[in-house]
C-alpha cells in the first residue's frame, strides 16, 4: 500500500505493523524527496487486562510526533491526513475457517478486531480519508467486520462506501478480488461518492509471459546470482515427476495418468470419492497459463501444493520464485524483500501485500476528491 501511495503522490509518514523482519523490507520505500517512511513495529490493539501487549497508545503518540516534526519541517500548517488499513486477510479467508488450536483461535479472532480497534485511532486524528483493504470476504453482509466497521466511522461523522473488486481490472496482471473501504469526513467534505470498480484506462491488463518471461530460467532449488528474490523452492523427487507432467492452464485432472503411473494424491482421491467424482483442489499441482491472467498471488505461491503455481515453462519444473510472484503483483523488479534467502517468509509479505498499482489507482482517487 505505502508503495502505490508515493507514486500517486502522497508523502507517507509511516507504517505501523508488528513484524520486526518487515522493517528492511518496507523502509527501501522512499517518498518524493528521498525520506524513508518510519517504520512502527508495535501492537496496534489497546492495552487491557486481557490483552497487556497491546501498544495502541504508545502508537497515537508516535504519530502525533511524526505529524508534529513533518509540519515544522515543511512548514505547512494544515494537513490533509490519510489511514489506510489492511488488516491480516487470514480470519475472512474460506480457505482457513478449519479446525485450529485454542490459542491459534484467539489469534485469529483478535485479529478480526483489527480494523475494528483502528476505529478509535480514527476518532483521535480524525483523517481526511480512510482506505481499507482486504479479501473479498471481508465484506460479509449487515453482520461482518466491515458492516460494523461503517457504523462506528458513521457515527464519528464519516461517510463510507465498500465494493468488491477484481485487480486486474486497474490493470494488475491476476484474477485478485479485493474489497476496498473508502470513508471521507463528512464534516469537511460534503459529496456523494462510489468507490470505482475498474481503471477506464486500462483496456487489458499484461499476460502472466509478458510480466515474468523475461526472467532467466532457474531449477527447483536453485538461486539466480544476481535477481534479487529469484529463487526457487527445492521439490522431491515424486513432486518434480509431477510437475514435469503438468500441461500450463490445466487442472490436475492429468496426474492419474503420466508416463509414471498415477500420481494423484490420496488425499485427493478420498475427497474425489466423497464428492461423486468431482476433483478437489483441482488447482494444486498445476501451473499457471502464460497467456492469461495469474491467478490470486497468495502467501503461499512458491508452493505448487498450495494452488496453480507451477511454472508456464514447461522445461522450468518448479513453483514460480518470490520475485516472479512480485512482478505479478506489480512491484518493480528492484523492490528487494528480505531475508533474500528466507523464501516462505518473503512470498508471506508479497502474497499479503496491495498489489502497488491497485494502491496507486486510489492513492489518485484520494488525492483528487480531497484536492477538489
Amino acid at each position: 500500500m505505502t508503495h502505490g501511495l508515493i507514486k500517486a503522490g502522497i508523502h507517507v509518514l509511516a507504517g505501523i505493523d508488528h513484524e520486526p523482519r518487515c522493517a528492511k523490507t518496507y523502509t527501501q520505500n522512499r517518498n518524493s524527496h528521498g525520506s524513508a517512511p518510519v517504520y512502527i513495529c508495535k501492537d496496534v490493539f489497546p492495552k487491557s487486562a486481557v490483552y497487556p501487549g497491546g501498544q495502541q497508545l504508545e502508537i497515537a503518540e508516535d504519530i502525533e510526533r511524526l505529524i508534529r516534526e513533518y509540519k515544522r519541517k515543511s512548514g505547512y500548517r494544515k494537513l490533509n491526513l490519510i489511514f489506510a488499513i489492511c488488516a491480516p486477510c487470514q480470519p475472512f479467508t474460506k480457505i482457513t475457517r478449519i479446525e485450529m488450536s485454542t490459542g491459534r483461535q484467539f489469534k485469529r479472532e483478535n485479529d478480526k478486531n483489527l480494523l475494528l480497534t483502528t476505529a478509535s485511532l480514527v476518532a483521535r486524528f480524525r483523517p481526511n480519508a480512510v482506505i481499507c483493504e482486504n479479501v473479498e470476504g471481508l465484506a460479509g453482509g449487515t453482520n461482518s467486520v466491515l458492516a460494523a466497521y461503517k457504523r462506528r466511522l458513521s457515527r464519528q461523522k464519516y461517510r463510507f462506501n465498500v465494493t468488491t473488486v477484481n485487480a486486474s481490472r486497474f490493470g494488475v496482471p491476476q484474477s485478485r478480488r479485493r474489497t476496498i473501504g473508502i470513508a471521507f469526513d463528512s464534516l469537511r467534505y460534503d459529496f456523494d461518492f462510489e468507490v470505482p470498480t475498474e481503471d477506464r484506462k486500462i483496456r487489458q491488463p499484461k499476460s502472466v509471459r509478458e510480466v515474468i518471461g523475461h526472467l532467466p530460467p532457474i531449477a527447483a532449488g536453485e538461486a539466480h546470482p544476481t535477481i534479487p528474490n529469484h529463487r526457487a523452492r527445492s521439490l522431491g523427487i515424486l513432486n518434480l515427476k509431477r510437475i514435469s507432467c503438468a500441461p500450463p492452464g490445466a487442472s490436475n485432472a492429468y496426474l492419474m495418468d503420466t508416463p509414471y503411473g498415477d500420481l494423484s494424491l490420496g488425499c485427493h482421491r478420498r475427497l474425489e470419492a466423497r464428492g461423486a467424482g468431482r476433483i478437489g483442489f483441482s488447482d494444486t499441482y498445476t501451473r499457471i497459463s502464460g497467456d492469461a491472467l495469474a491467478p490470486t498471488i497468495t502467501t503461499r505461491a512458491m508452493s505448487i501444493s498450495n494452488g496453480r503455481f507451477g511454472h508456464f515453462d514447461m522445461k522450468q519444473n518448479r513453483a514460480i520464485t518470490p520475485r516472479e510472484a512480485a512482478l505479478l503483483q506489480t512491484f518493480p523488479q528492484s523492490y528487494v524483500f528480505h531475508p533474500e534467502e528466507q523464501v516462505e517468509f518473503a512470498t508471506r509479505l508479497i502474497g499479503n501485500a496491495v498489489p502497488p498499482k491497485l494502491a496507486k489507482y486510489f492513492g489518485k482517487y484520494l488525492l483528487k476528491h480531497l484536492e477538489e
